[in-house]
Order: C-alpha cells, then structure tokens, then sequence
C-alpha cells in the first residue's frame, strides 16, 4: 500500500507545483478568484481514486480503511510538498509573495463588515509572522479534509462492488 501511495503522492506533488508555477508566471497565484485551483481538485481526486483502485486489486481483501489510508496518503504527501515548495517560493524567488498575500487578506477582509479596521491590522500581522503556519493551514489542512471525503466516497463504492474486483468480499 505504501509504495502506490508515495508514487502517487509524489506525482501529484509535482502536477501541483507545476501548477503553482503556472499559476506564479501568469501572476494569477495571489488571486483569490483563481480558477486554476479549482481545476486542480479534480485532478487531486483522480490521483487518489487511481491509487486507490490500485491498491484494491492487491491479494489480500480491501477494506474501507485501507482505501482511507491511501488516499489521505496520496493528498497528504502531494499537499506537503506544495506546501515545501511554497515556503521555498516564498523565501527566496519572490520575496514580496507574503505581503502579496497580505494584501488579498486584507481586501477580503475589508468587505466583511464584521472586522473593523484594529482587527484587520491585528490578523495581516498575524500572517505575516506566521506565513508558514498560515500557508501550511491553508493548503495541507483543506486538502485533507476534501482527501478524506473523496477517498472515503471511492473506497465505499470499491466496497460496494461498483468496481468489480472478485477478491474483494462484501
């Protein structure tokens, strides 16, 4: 199980960062309307559904759980090295990427009426200082949750039989 979650981890690591770096020479990556990013979930769940299927035509019986594991492995390993890459990015090929970021917060945060303007100043310090806290939330953490909901949908209808495996029992 291992070994189809890394290759598929890794290779959906690298289709995500190839697509932050389009995303970085077109300059649409601070944009918070960006489409690219929702064109990139259906590609996460295509990788995971594929390991996942993989690892359901193994010998021994699949389960539920271990269609789980696969799958949050797979986001979770493509989603750390985005995030690796991003910290990188951030560091040391666009050095004004943070305030970049800053400065959607801030307009995001503006036209909610719930935040005055203390507090808007109170959370852009707060990402600024804690970019790498805040980049790892806003990539890793989401990833896992839609991981989790895709990889369980998946590895319910392999359990269901809707992908007919005869060394899978119901």
């Amino acid at each position: 199980m291992f070994s189809k979650t890394s290759h598929f981890g890794i290779a959906l690591g690298f289709v995500l960062i190839t697509s932050f770096v389009l995303q970085y020479k077109l300059n649409v990556h601070t944009d918070p309307k960006n489409v690219y990013s929702l064109a990139m979930f259906p590609v996460m769940a295509v990788f995971m559904i594929v390991a996942i299927i993989k690892v359901s035509r193994k010998e021994e019986p699949f389960s539920i759980r271990e269609g789980l594991k696969t799958g949050i492995g797979v986001i979770l390993l493509g989603s750390l090295m985005l995030w690796i890459y991003m910290i990188v990015h951030a560091s040391y090929i666009e050095t004004d990427f943070v305030d970049k970021l800053a400065v959607v917060a801030k307009n995001d945060l503006k036209e909610n009426s719930d935040f005055t303007d203390e507090k808007i100043q109170e959370s852009i310090k707060f990402l600024k200082s804690n970019y790498k806290f805040s980049i790892f939330i806003e990539n890793v953490f989401k990833s896992l949750l839609s991981g989790f909901f895709f990889s369980l949908l998946a590895s319910l209808a392999i359990k269901s039989k809707i992908f007919t495996n005869p060394k899978n029992p119901v």
